[in-house]
């Protein structure tokens, strides 16, 4: 991730570190600095918020030097004291987003998720690619608040809170900048001893081989419990769907509401252990995730995922989970003229290319030798099928679209920030 130094008065300002959360409170430096020698970063800075810590990586080669205060680290700071106004009040935030603009006309940019930066949530650029990072992450959904330059205000994002940076950062009562030591980038080598080094150097190859053989039991086992957990679930699915009548098949779907807020509860995370989430695949009975290595360690994707898949090349991997889904809807179908030119108005007053397409009647059964057998029953129903590409739309930022009668999704995929549907419209 490429960094970005600044300066404000007297104080230089480092964006782009590379964020990694730390799991052992009694030595944070310990850990810190072997995960700096795995990931090739000589600079480092800790925060400690909301009982977490995390260390933020930078490196000399790229312009990261002792001194440079942490941005990202400063304002995440003084959102835990303050918290932030959401919601109808002020009060503690762990999920927020934020964008402001730099003195040097570059605009910096934070994610932050259950009090954690994403690892790459910590960036600086050009309002346009600030605005389309802001813009991508806000349509995961899952965010308290998003905060930044008044003028963002028009995007229309839910909980935003106007302030610009200037208001995030720490003054004395003269007005100047009153930063402490904790925020600001220090060498990984000045914390240890050489025989410190020496023993993580020796220490971390030691875990490798032996994590190797415990990962593997571990990803095993949990691949039978996966895979016994999706067979029950298709046992109860097709029990399900055999009590409904076949002439409905509508009744033996979840409301697109329901199977489209479990597919959204669902996406996390996007980036685990460094790890890009390319392509995210909701299904009616399962989910599946699909990453590439983004130039991060196996190691770590498995220490965010363990059940995760690695194909033999270590750069891609993927995982897949049961998605369970009561199926209660109770649709009383209008005419196929209605409720196509209800999706059709709906869709485009929200801006989406909606594409309906009237699918083939099942073929006509061969007649067997023999008495003549009744007639099976006519369907009760005109079958449409239904996709759309809804950009960085969510798709319950469309309720009002898929909430018809008779419509149903039957997948959900999100790739690279973008979300489309595809589904079935039952009509008379």
């Amino acid at each position: 991730m490429a960094t970005h130094i600044f300066q404000i008065g007297k104080s230089r300002f480092i964006c782009g570190l590379f964020w990694q959360s730390l799991s052992r409170p009694r030595d944070f430096w310990k850990e810190a600095a072997r995960l700096s020698f795995k990931i090739d970063a000589d600079m480092m800075v800790l925060r400690k918020d909301h009982a977490m810590a995390q260390a933020g990586y930078g490196n000399t080669r790229d312009g990261a030097r002792r001194g440079q205060h942490s941005l990202a680290a400063v304002i995440s700071k003084t959102l835990a004291i303050e918290g932030a106004h959401y919601d109808g009040h002020q009060q503690p935030v762990h999920n927020w987003l934020c964008a402001f603009k730099l003195p040097d006309d570059t605009w910096a940019y934070c994610a932050v998720r259950d009090a954690n930066f994403l690892p790459n949530g910590d960036f600086a650029g050009t309002r346009d690619e600030v605005l389309e990072r802001l813009q991508g992450d806000y349509a995961l959904g899952g965010w308290n608040v998003v905060i930044g330059e008044p003028e963002l205000e028009q995007f229309g994002f839910h909980n935003f809170s106007g302030k610009t940076l200037d208001a995030l950062l720490p003054k004395k009562k003269n007005g100047q900048l009153h930063l402490r030591k904790w925020s600001a980038l220090s060498p990984v080598q000045s914390r240890l001893s050489t025989r410190q080094l020496a023993a993580l150097g020796g220490g971390a190859v030691l875990v490798a081989c032996a994590g190797a053989g415990y990962l593997y039991q571990q990803h095993q086992k949990k691949e039978q419990e996966r895979e016994q957990a999706m067979v029950a679930a298709r046992a109860r699915l097709m029990a399900d769907s055999a009590r409904q009548s076949p002439q409905r098949p509508w009744l033996s779907k979840p409301t697109p509401l329901v199977f489209a807020r479990a597919c959204e509860a669902l996406l996390q995370p996007v980036t685990p252990g460094g790890w890009q989430l390319d392509q995210y695949v909701c299904d009616l009975n399962r989910v599946t995730y699909t990453w590439s290595g983004n130039g991060s360690n196996v190691r770590y994707l498995h220490e965010k995922i363990p059940t995760a898949v690695i194909a033999i090349s270590g750069n891609q991997a993927s995982d897949t989970a049961p998605l369970i889904l009561k199926a209660d809807g109770k649709d009383v179908l209008l005419p196929a003229s209605v409720v196509l030119r209800q999706l059709q108005e709906r869709s485009q007053s929200l801006g989406v290319a909606l594409r309906l397409t009237a699918a083939p009647k099942p073929a006509a059964p061969v007649k067997a030798p023999g008495p003549a057998a009744p007639a099976p029953p006519e369907p009760e129903s005109t079958i449409y099928t239904l996709t759309a590409d809804l950009g960085v739309l969510t798709p319950m930022m469309l309720a009002d679209l898929i909430s018809q009668p008779g419509v149903r999704l039957d997948r959900i995929t999100w790739r690279a920030g973008n979300w489309s549907i595809e589904g079935v419209v039952y009509a008379k």
